[in-house]
């Protein structure tokens, strides 16, 4: 049985110094909420949720954080003559930020060396040419580091809290930030097994923000990866304005898994109290469910009532075992949940769970083997759950956004010569009989694993992709996302074409308009009146939306160098596509390249992709 502990102020692990500028007094605002906020619960005026992004708006200025280790400000004012304000390059990789009036709560990776040194930040920069961070030592730590940006061009860090392993999710509730982070057991100043720990700091003053409570929750899964999942004691994130909910793989009984004549329960739910306004956390109850929660999107608290999706088997296999199972539980209060109703979706075959999202009195289920059931829940009868309907189609949806009686889904096909992804329409007036009614595919075809456009085509795991993939309300569609350079049966290799995937949805129709060409990674869109605001790892671009069907750049700025994505060994593409050098993901038309560098497993890879170009073609060997 996994146990939890409390530990307070966790020996001294996260610290601020006179030194760093704690001391100072000044404060920010309120934070700023996301661009795209998804349902995370009920919230009042003093204990507003916020999520953190990549990208924080604030009036006419852009805040972004770029993979390359940077921090841009950008005016965006006339979005046609874009100005990088200021620059700074921290250690690490970045993770999120929130903006909290002139200060920036920043979250690193990698930003602690395994040894436990705190890497300083860099020299200010501007106007330079940029070389990515090296590779992210597994067992490197996290940071919080909290900047002043008053004055753009000179962009300072006030604080900095080290954290121990790696970051995993955060959320803002009032006045304090409650971030989530993953420790594997190796990782320097982190437990002896894997463990997701919760840590609460008090950001009302964002220079002397400080860390408040902290709570411990072990998970005595195998450390173990796959593919389809990432690794199996990794935990996810919902929260309210009173709770805080961490769902994961906790393995309650690993030794009888697979026993289906008395099969375990897989699934954990820890939930804390995060009520008090200054902090404070309270464990609540443990809930058991029969499978792992792997993303945000599997819980969900409404009206009194806690709903969860989850199958036996996930995370551990691509088709999970036995059938997804539907339960709510009745809350009483924080420490107390009362099992209410129950059932289960009956699959065609063995399929594994993908997606799970609720809207209001319904809840809609991806599962996914070759071909994709869509089932429909009806829950307005919390006490009694039932699926409705069901409707089979080609690949399956990633992610699922209800409006009313229709759902738009962002979707992985990988047998489509149009495109391995898409966004699909669906009708779901009639919960008996969901229809889809539209389908507009883009993306690299033929790509030999739905996990390569997952984790590289897709520039968000499933607990983000809401922040990248856009709806807005005039109806414009917007996904970035990071094309495959890839060898065609002869043909030289196809140039990138890696960007802003647009299309307008109107009614019953989704239409597919201009590709806006992005360099560097694409991951965020944003709408600015006639405008669109793409920015990557390496850029901050407008172009026109005039016309929807024209890519019309008016304006460009540089906030790093593009680092390709490379695959792994495992990885690669079938039908007539193979790997064309390293078979490398979003560096495009025609943007600064720059590869990896780091010892001797960079020129394992250099020397992989001299032999894939000169042979020509490497078939994979893999399938889901």
């Amino acid at each position: 049985m996994a146990n939890t502990a409390r530990i307070l102020t966790s020996l001294g692990l996260l610290f601020c110094t006179a030194a760093a500028g704690c001391s100072a007094s000044s404060s920010g605002s309120d934070a700023i909420a996301p661009a795209n906020p998804s349902s995370t619960g009920t919230s009042t005026a003093n204990r507003a949720i916020a999520e953190a992004d990549i990208i924080q708006l604030d009036g006419g200025r852009l805040y972004a954080l770029s993979a390359a280790g940077t921090v841009s400000v950008v005016d965006v004012s006339v979005p046609s003559q874009l100005a990088l304000l200021g620059q700074s390059r921290l250690a690490g990789e970045p993770f999120e930020m929130y903006r909290r009036g002139d200060f920036l709560i920043t979250m690193w990776n990698g930003a602690v060396s395994a040894t436990g040194n705190t890497n300083a930040p860099l020299p200010e920069q501007n106007n330079t040419r940029y070389v990515p961070p090296p590779s992210r030592d597994p067992n490197s730590g996290a940071a919080v580091v909290v900047l002043d940006v008053r004055d753009p061009s000179r962009i300072r860090s006030v604080a900095t809290f080290p954290v121990p392993g790696e970051l995993a999710d955060s959320r803002i509730v009032g006045d304090v930030l409650y971030l989530a982070t993953y420790q594997n057991a190796q990782c320097y100043n982190c437990g002896d097994t894997q463990r997701t720990v919760v840590t609460s700091f008090d950001v009302k003053n964002a220079l002397s923000l400080r860390q408040v409570d902290q709570m411990i929750f072990k998970s005595n899964a195998p450390d173990s990866y796959n593919l389809p999942w990432g690794s199996n004691w990794k935990r996810s994130l919902f929260v309210t304005n009173e709770r805080l909910y961490v769902g994961g793989h906790g393995d309650l009984d690993p030794r009888s898994y697979g026993d289906s004549a008395h099969p375990p329960k897989e699934g954990i739910i820890d939930v804390l109290d995060v009520t008090d306004p200054g902090g404070r956390l309270q464990l609540g109850a443990r809930i058991e469910v029969a499978g792992a929660v792997l993303s945000r999107w599997q819980m969900e608290e409404r009206d009194g009532v806690l709903r969860v999706i989850s199958q036996r088997g996930a995370g551990r296999t691509g088709n999970g075992q036995g059938m997804p199972e539907v339960d709510t539980f009745s809350i009483v209060n924080t420490k107390t949940y009362l099992p209410l109703g129950h059932t289960s979706i009956k699959l065609p075959r063995q399929e594994g769970l993908r997606t799970v999202r609720f809207d209001k009195d319904r809840a809609y289920a991806i599962t996914y083997n070759q071909t994709d059931p869509l089932f429909t829940i009806d829950l307005k009868n919390p006490a009694a759950p039932t699926v409705r309907g069901e409707l089979t189609m080609p690949g399956f949806m990633y992610y699922l956004e209800p409006y009313g009686d229709r759902v738009i889904g962002l979707g992985v096909d990988r047998d489509d010569p149009r495109g391995s992804l898409n966004v699909s329409l669906f009708d779901v007036s009639n919960l008996d009989r969901p229809k889809m009614i539209s389908r507009v595919p883009f993306g690299t075809p033929s790509v030999g694993e739905d996990y390569v456009a997952l984790n590289y085509e897709l520039p968000e795991d499933q607990d983000r992709i809401q922040k990248a993939f856009r709806v807005f309300p005039d109806g414009l569609v917007a996904v970035p996302y990071s094309d495959a350079r890839i060898y065609y049966s002869g043909d030289a290799c196809d140039s990138l074409r890696s960007g802003i995937q647009l299309m307008d949805w109107s009614g019953d129709v989704l239409v597919k308009r201009a590709l806006l060409p992005v360099r560097g990674n694409p991951r965020r869109a944003l709408e600015l009146g006639n405008d669109l605001l793409a920015v990557s790892d390496a850029t901050v671009s407008t172009f026109s939306l005039v016309d929807h069907d024209v890519a019309k750049k008016t304006a460009d700025v540089t906030i790093g160098t593009c680092t390709p994505r490379v695959l792994p060994d495992n990885y690669g593409f079938d039908g007539e596509g193979y790997y064309c050098g390293f078979g490398l993901f979003g560096c495009t038309v025609g943007g600064p390249l720059v590869r990896p560098t780091q010892g001797a497993g960079a020129a394992v890879l250099l020397l992989l992709g001299v032999v894939l170009r000169l042979t020509g073609r490497r078939k994979s060997s893999l399938r889901a």
